[in-house]
């Protein structure tokens, strides 16, 4: 965080909550005012640190402060600082747990009954899987998450891979490891890492996703949709939601193919562009007019402001 920064007053609280005490984080709050009715929760990438790819949740914890709006990053139990849970129940269990303890966490410490919830990469199914049993959740915004790309399209990405990798610089690590695994029976046997925590058929997960997304639009959850330039190369007519393009919930939600974004968001660009489509979406989600309006009670913080300029940057 640059000098900057500091011209803008926010409160930090290191946390720990949960069963136990065994999950770790951080309360970022506006200084000098009644936060908004609505905060924001973020947490791990796979098997990454709360902070996020880059520092790219601190960075957003920073500029929602600046707007008025609480958020909460944390470790799921058993990632980065937080303990591993003491019973044996499965990943999606435990942090359907975890998720559901942060946002008791924020409603004794600032009695914030209202929440919006950012899911990047894995972290879309249990964004989802939370909103789909807690109403306290009234918006997902998910990066890189589920994508159905049809044929048209998976052809074309992989060709533009193909015509792309030979100048990457990671191509020769991963050729050698795609050779392992088709060449040597000892690496053939071992399980690739999940994209998401646990193992389901393509269509399971697309069933999954479909029911999942209708119920959440039935009950007016916001969703915003982000996609990687990275990760998905090409779209043309929101190819990442494939057969759901059509489906009545696709019409009311956030769709946005970043182009200029990589799936780590590691240059300067794509982090500026990612923190100012989230955090304009969030403000909007805490305070929206009309029947987006959320949080109305709350006079002190009842006005957005747009994202200071500093905070876009890295």
């Amino acid at each position: 965080m640059n000098d900057a920064a500091h011209l803008t007053p926010m409160t930090h609280t290191p946390v720990r909550f949960g069963a136990d005490n065994a999950l770790v984080g951080m309360v970022t709050a506006p200084a000098g005012q009644a936060p908004a009715a609505v905060a924001c929760l973020m947490f791990n990438m796979g098997a990454n640190h709360r902070v996020g790819p880059r520092r790219i949740n601190v960075k957003l914890a920073h500029a929602l402060a600046a707007r008025g709006v609480s958020s909460l990053r944390f470790d799921l139990g058993g990632i980065g600082d937080s303990d591993a849970p003491a019973d044996a129940a499965g990943l999606s269990v435990r942090a359907l747990r975890d998720l559901q303890a942060g946002m008791d966490l924020l409603q004794n410490m600032q009695g914030i009954g209202q929440f919006a919830i950012v899911g990047m990469c894995s972290g879309a199914e249990h964004a989802m899987a939370i909103a789909a049993v807690d109403a306290r959740v009234i918006g997902l915004s998910l990066f890189d998450g589920y994508a159905f790309p049809q044929r048209r399209t998976r052809w074309e990405r992989t060709l533009r891979r193909a015509l792309a990798a030979p100048a990457h610089p990671s191509f020769a690590g991963k050729t050698q490891r795609w050779l392992k695994r088709r060449l040597l029976r000892s690496e053939a046997a071992k399980p690739m890492p999940g994209f998401f925590t646990e193992e389901a058929s393509p269509a399971e997960t697309q069933a999954w996703f479909g029911k999942t997304m209708a119920l959440l639009a039935e009950r007016h959850v916001a969703l915003q949709l982000l996609y990687s330039g990275s990760l998905h190369v090409c779209d043309r007519d929101r190819d990442q939601l494939g057969p759901f393009r059509g489906e009545p919930f696709a019409q009311s939600l956030h769709y946005e193919f970043m182009r200029e974004v990589d799936h780590t968001v590691c240059t300067a660009k794509g982090q500026q562009q990612y923190l100012r489509t989230v955090g304009d979406w969030v403000a909007e989600r805490c305070f929206g007019t009309g029947t987006e309006r959320r949080g109305a009670s709350r006079p002190a913080a009842g006005v957005a402001r747009p994202m200071p300029a500093k905070w876009a940057a890295p």
